[in-house]
């Protein structure tokens, strides 16, 4: 009777303790995939997230880059007064050119032009180097002599003529400013730098010779 007791505790603990043991398996096993679940959805969450707050960012930086593209500010301080006149030029209408000088600092930046109504620039010249960059051009830019609005191809359109004045640096007169002509060809839509004459008035004309006038009436000749 005794071993029949013994036998039914035995089994009794057996069963309890199995039962015990499935029962923490379990829930640890519970316990691991609630907690898997509530990591992935915390970084599920966190990308997406991210790839919103990465959209955001998209969008704003090509909102700036239109922004800046779209607008030009000068600096009042670069204008160069005595070179910059209202004038009635072709289908632009009345407008301000503006010859703008370099930073301060910026020893080889050359000189540029706009057309500007009231505040706004309504036009860029193209530049006569990469960069507007003087220092495989020129020299240092010094001053525009003058500027002057002559049709000079004959397509009853005005054009630009402007004398810039540089120093090279070379030689015992390097730091006597000389003269290059620049040549803007006009169209009805924008200007074009005119390389070919450029090159061919300042090869020609003297420099102590070298005005508008002179400019003009060599190119009319051709």
């Amino acid at each position: 009777m005794k071993k029949k007791v013994i036998i039914f505790v035995t089994a009794m603990l057996s069963a309890c303790l199995l039962a015990g043991c499935q029962k923490s398996k379990d829930d640890s096993l519970n316990q691991e995939l609630g907690t898997s679940k509530v990591n992935q959805t915390k970084v599920e969450a966190f990308n997406e997230y991210n790839e919103e707050k990465g959209s955001k960012t998209k969008v704003s930086k090509a909102a700036n880059t239109v922004v800046s593209k779209s607008k030009i500010s000068l600096d009042k301080k670069r204008i160069i007064k005595d070179q910059s006149f209202k004038v009635k030029l072709n289908d632009w209408g009345s407008v301000r050119f503006i010859s703008y000088g370099p930073k301060a600092g910026a020893d080889f930046e050359d000189v540029s032009f706009y057309l500007m109504k009231g505040n706004k620039v309504k036009y860029s010249f193209p530049y006569y180097c990469k960069n507007n960059r003087t220092d495989n051009y020129a020299g240092l830019f010094d001053s525009v002599a003058s500027v002057g609005f002559r049709d000079v191809n004959h397509d009853n359109l005005k054009d630009v003529i402007i004398i810039i004045n540089y120093i090279t640096g070379a030689g015992p007169q390097g730091m006597v400013p000389r003269p290059r002509a620049r040549i803007f060809l006009a169209d009805k839509k924008e200007f074009h730098l005119a390389k070919d004459l450029i090159d061919e008035v300042n090869d020609n004309i003297a420099e102590k010779d070298m005005t508008i006038d002179s400019i003009y009436k060599y190119l009319k000749n051709k």
